[in-house]
């Protein structure tokens, strides 16, 4: 009732209507159910509570309105917050969670989660601190990427739940930190890329775009800010500075379809566009000459949700602060006295321009604790002239935090001024990618690029533009079978440009190179040729050729060959020609991070390795003592410039690796009139290539079917498999989804096995088996298969392990399997690739068997491999790892490690960390050394069913026939 009461003061105040009026309208206040049971005795309490309000002084209406506020927080603290069931990954686990999304929680806003069956609530993290968001949503996954800390991975209850989530946090994102900005690539707002396009800002008023115009161009003639009406949709303001250099205020109302009325001269126009265009003259009555675009950073009234951080975000940055103690442990920045730091002897390398030498150090910082740093400086010759820039990059590299970016530790003042960075012995990416080009997958790069574009991120939020962004300029930290982990190094001192660098210069800089050190979205085009560059294995681009020209008449670099798509397109979006269109640094992180997310979720440990040892050289590195040269130091300015660097002078560039040397591309606009792209600055040719821009594939299956692709699902050994649907042209019944796998690459080698993929599905028809629906040949070959909505039992294990139980799951699933390989082994064929990554789950209760890329029909009863290769070596039998021989009976032991990749929930099967190869696996599986009985394996699995698929000697074995029966023994209600 007190708030009721408190709405009726604020009543009288706005109204000017008497205490004794408010009493009498007592009923339009109170809520109904108070009225219900109190309705005798309301009215007395009511008059009181007035009367001492009125005693009280209170005359100010903000002050009853935000006094109502505090009461309505105070009696529903929660009312704002939603939440959510979920599971979060920790470690090898799944925690069952409830998060909360919660704006405006007074200690910790933004996100939190409390494990179940706890009392004790966990900061996820602010609104602020928010990356991007990615989805699997197959697996109704989400990918949380923050600022700090390590990605996290949520699994939501279904999808509906997922999507909720991430289109609140997008929500409150926008309302809080970048109203310009959506945090899932999956789910972005429409009327944003319009804005965007036409550089129109939101509804931010008046006050805002005149004070930007004061502050960005001191209302220069001809300046003009495009913004949206806060209260009418269909209606746009136009403040532009006339010659005077007063701001006017012009109304443009959208009165229909190519219908613009603009008040200026009440004329009408077809569009926004042909408006501005109309106008951009000097002689025009409203000379519309720069139009000012919105920025990501403009801190207008549209963050209707912006928390001012007072002590619970001092906390979290206390928090988050990295310190280095005398432990070792990471902190900021600090001066490191020289009598700290021992020199590696002849580890001395020039930098690119010959003024910085770099040197290889020992940093001893506590009597216990000791790592390799570089050592960057001035040569005694260039000390004066660029002491000054040089303390400048020190500077700014000295609070920059970010595990994408090489740290700097310190700095050291005497003898001389030297910059103390971390050292990475494994040297820059250009040479790295030109040695290991063959060794490194697509996955790498992509993973590599999200670095390198979180980088750029990071420096764009701390005000820092790099200026010099190179492939030389990153350092490789590490390279595993699960992470391709490089950093961006600093610009170093820059003496001049030459003809080469224009590749990485935006053209509106040619006139000024030394300008792309003061504008990010130069950082931005120079990103987009270093993925060209990284997709090119350290290849340079051309400089046969007039290069300022190229990039002037709108032409750009062609696609690498191993280059997909989607990850051209944003190169091409880095490359635009007006920078105000360009990429944005968080939008290219969210959208690499999540190709990397999707379309390679899996990976962690690579499954396939080579079946049989090949004798190749293989290049040694001690990264303990040597280093590497020119390339192990973190400021190295070229990876080719000394006799003593990684790269070999001889390397010689393979011309396949590049479609072609150069490419004429169109750029996304609202329209695609001369016009149009005189307004924007955009460049289009009669060259535009369809490549360059994301639209669905659809594929003539029959004069009636069309095969319509979607997204990217996954990869297997040599194909891609997306998602898509049939849809019959002359029916308007819903559309069969499917799964669709085609070629990586046109290579006769994998066109030959996946024909024979092809040959073998259409010999099968089984319930645990997927099923092919049909092929299309041209353009491409393309296998069109059932869709299998739960994806691959590998994940499903993983994300739902809390309730899958081993005698109503695993073993039915285990069930399932034996009898689609008796089926195959009925047809003689030799599955090669049975583990739970090839096994899709229907529902709870079915499985099947999918990817027959390294299946074989067997003319005998067993089949030799012919071709070295890369195979799923630690599925395989010793027979297979030592002769290359495979049968139905390899398939049973490949069928054993499933069963413990099931019955682990997920675990990758690894009998020791020393069996990395082939040789060293089959020693120890020859010495009778087998995996282990998983934790929660019954034992009467292990020794019944896994073991008996797991002897030495083939024969020995179970068939799948008898596994069955085993089965039905250990669980009869499973078989029928």
């Amino acid at each position: 009732m007190g708030l009721g009461v408190t709405d009726m003061y604020r009543a009288m105040l706005q109204t000017g209507k008497t205490k004794e009026n408010m009493v009498n309208d007592y009923k339009k206040f109170i809520p109904k159910e108070v009225l219900k049971h109190h309705k005798f005795f309301v009215k007395k309490p009511i008059n009181d509570s007035l009367q001492k309000i009125e005693r009280l002084g209170i005359h100010r209406e903000l002050n009853v309105k935000q006094s109502y506020l505090e009461q309505f927080e105070e009696m529903a603290p929660n009312y704002m917050s939603e939440e959510f069931d979920a599971q979060i990954a920790e470690a090898t686990a799944l925690k069952t969670v409830l998060i909360c999304v919660n704006p405006f929680h007074r200690e910790f806003p933004g996100i939190q989660y409390i494990y179940r069956g706890k009392k004790e609530w966990h900061h996820l993290c602010s609104f602020e601190d928010l990356c991007c968001i990615s989805l699997h949503k197959d697996e109704g996954t989400a990918e949380i990427s923050r600022r700090t800390g390590i990605p996290l991975y949520i699994t939501f209850a279904s999808n509906n739940s997922m999507v909720s989530f991430v289109t609140l946090v997008d929500g409150y994102y926008r309302l809080s930190v970048k109203w310009t900005f959506n945090l899932c690539r999956d789910f972005l707002t429409p009327s944003l890329h319009t804005l965007h396009l036409l550089k129109c800002h939101g509804p931010v008023g008046g006050k805002f775009s005149y004070a930007k115009l004061v502050q960005k161009r001191d209302n220069k003639p001809g300046c003009f800010i495009l913004r949206e009406c806060e209260i009418s949709y269909n209606v746009y303001y136009l403040d532009a500075c006339n010659e005077v250099r007063k701001i006017i205020t012009y109304k443009v109302e959208h009165r229909g379809e190519g219908h613009f009325w603009f008040s200026a001269d009440s004329r009408t126009y077809e569009s926004l566009q042909e408006l501005i265009l109309k106008h951009r003259s000097v002689n025009s009555s409203v000379p519309l000459l720069e139009c000012i675009p919105p920025s990501e950073y403009d801190e207008t009234n549209l963050l209707l949700c912006r928390i001012q951080f007072k002590n619970s975000r001092a906390k979290d940055m206390v928090k988050n602060y990295e310190y280095y103690n005398s432990d070792g442990t990471s902190g900021p920045s600090q001066v490191i006295h020289i009598n700290r730091l021992q020199k590696y002897s002849g580890k001395l390398y020039d930098g690119r321009y010959g003024c910085t030498q770099v040197h290889k150090f020992v940093w001893r910082i506590s009597e216990h604790a000791k790592m390799d740093v570089a050592l960057k400086f001035l040569k005694p010759a260039y000390r004066e002239k660029y002491l000054k820039e040089f303390l400048n990059v020190a500077g700014k590299w000295a609070d920059v935090r970010s595990g994408a970016i090489v740290r700097l530790l310190g700095v050291t003042l005497s003898p001389f001024a030297a910059i103390v960075t971390e050292f990475f012995p494994i040297g820059p990416l250009d040479s790295y990618l030109q040695r290991n080009k063959k060794t490194l997958q697509e996955v790498d790069l992509v993973e590599a690029a999200t670095n390198i574009a979180n980088a750029v991120w990071h420096l764009e939020g701390e005000g820092i533009v790099h200026g010099y962004i190179r492939a030389h300029k990153i350092l490789v930290a590490s390279h595993t079978e699960s992470k391709f982990s490089v950093r961006l190094a600093d610009p170093g001192i820059h003496i001049s440009y030459t003809e080469h660098d224009h590749h990485w210069i935006p053209p509106e800089h040619y006139s000024n190179l030394e300008n792309v050190a003061n504008f990010s979205s130069a950082d931005v085009w120079a990103l987009g040729t270093t993925m060209w560059q990284l997709f090119s294995y350290g290849q340079q681009p051309s400089v046969d050729f007039d290069v300022k020209n190229f990039y002037l008449t709108g032409r750009r670099l062609g696609k690498p060959r191993h280059c997909g798509n989607e990850v051209y397109n944003l190169m091409v979006e880095c490359w635009h020609q007006d920078p105000d269109q360009r990429k944005k640094p968080q939008a290219a992180m969210r959208d690499i991070n999540q190709l990397l997310y999707q379309v390679f979720n899996s990976r962690r440990i690579h499954p396939y390795a080579a079946a049989r040892p090949v004798h190749v050289n293989q290049e040694k590195v001690n990264l303990q003592i040597s280093g590497i040269d020119n390339s192990s130091a973190s400021y190295s300015g070229s990876s080719q410039l000394t006799a003593s660097s990684y790269v070999d002078e001889n390397t010689h560039h393979d011309p396949d690796d590049i479609e072609d040397s150069c490419k004429d591309l169109g750029n996304s606009s609202l329209s695609t009139s001369p016009e149009m792209s005189s307004l924007l600055n955009f460049h289009y040719t009669e060259d535009t290539s369809l490549e360059s821009i994301s639209v669905q594939s659809i594929f003539e299956c029959t004069d009636n079917l069309n095969v319509v692709l979607q997204g990217l699902i996954g990869q297997g050994f040599y194909g891609e498999v997306y998602k898509g649907y049939l849809e019959d042209k002359n029916s308007t019944a819903e559309a069969q989804v499917v799964a669709v796998k085609k070629l990586k690459t046109n290579r006769p080698s994998c066109m030959k096995d996946f024909e024979r993929e092809i040959e073998i599905m259409k010999k099968l028809k089984h319930p645990n088996i997927v099923e092919m629906k049909t092929v299309i040949q041209e353009p491409e070959v393309l296998l069109i298969m059932e869709y299998v909505e739960y994806g691959s039992l590998k994940c499903y294990l993983c994300s739902y392990k809390d309730w899958l139980t081993p005698n109503n799951h695993l073993l039915k699933y285990a069930a399932d399997i034996a009898n689609g390989m008796a089926y195959l082994g009925e047809k003689n064929i030799v599955h090669r690739d049975l583990a739970a990554r090839n096994v899709l789950v229907a529902n709870e209760f079915l499985v099947k068997i999918s990817d027959f890329g390294l299946a074989q029909v067997t003319e005998a009863s067993y089949y030799i491999i012919k071709t070295h290769r890369e195979l799923p070596i630690r599925w395989y039998a010793p027979e297979s790892l030592r002769d290359g021989k495979f049968s139905a009976r390899s398939d049973v032991w490949s069928y054993g490690v499933l069963l413990f990749e099931m019955f682990s929930y997920g675990d990758d099967p690894i009998i020791s960390s020393t069996s990395g190869d082939s040789t060293q696996l089959l020693e120890l599986l020859e010495s009778g050394i087998r995996l282990p009985r998983p934790a929660q394996c019954p034992d009467y699995v292990y020794s019944e069913l896994m073991t008996k698929c797991w002897s030495t000697t083939d024969k020995e074995r179970l068939t799948f026939a008898q596994i069955i029966e085993v089965i039905k023994t250990l669980s009869p209600s499973l078989i029928d």
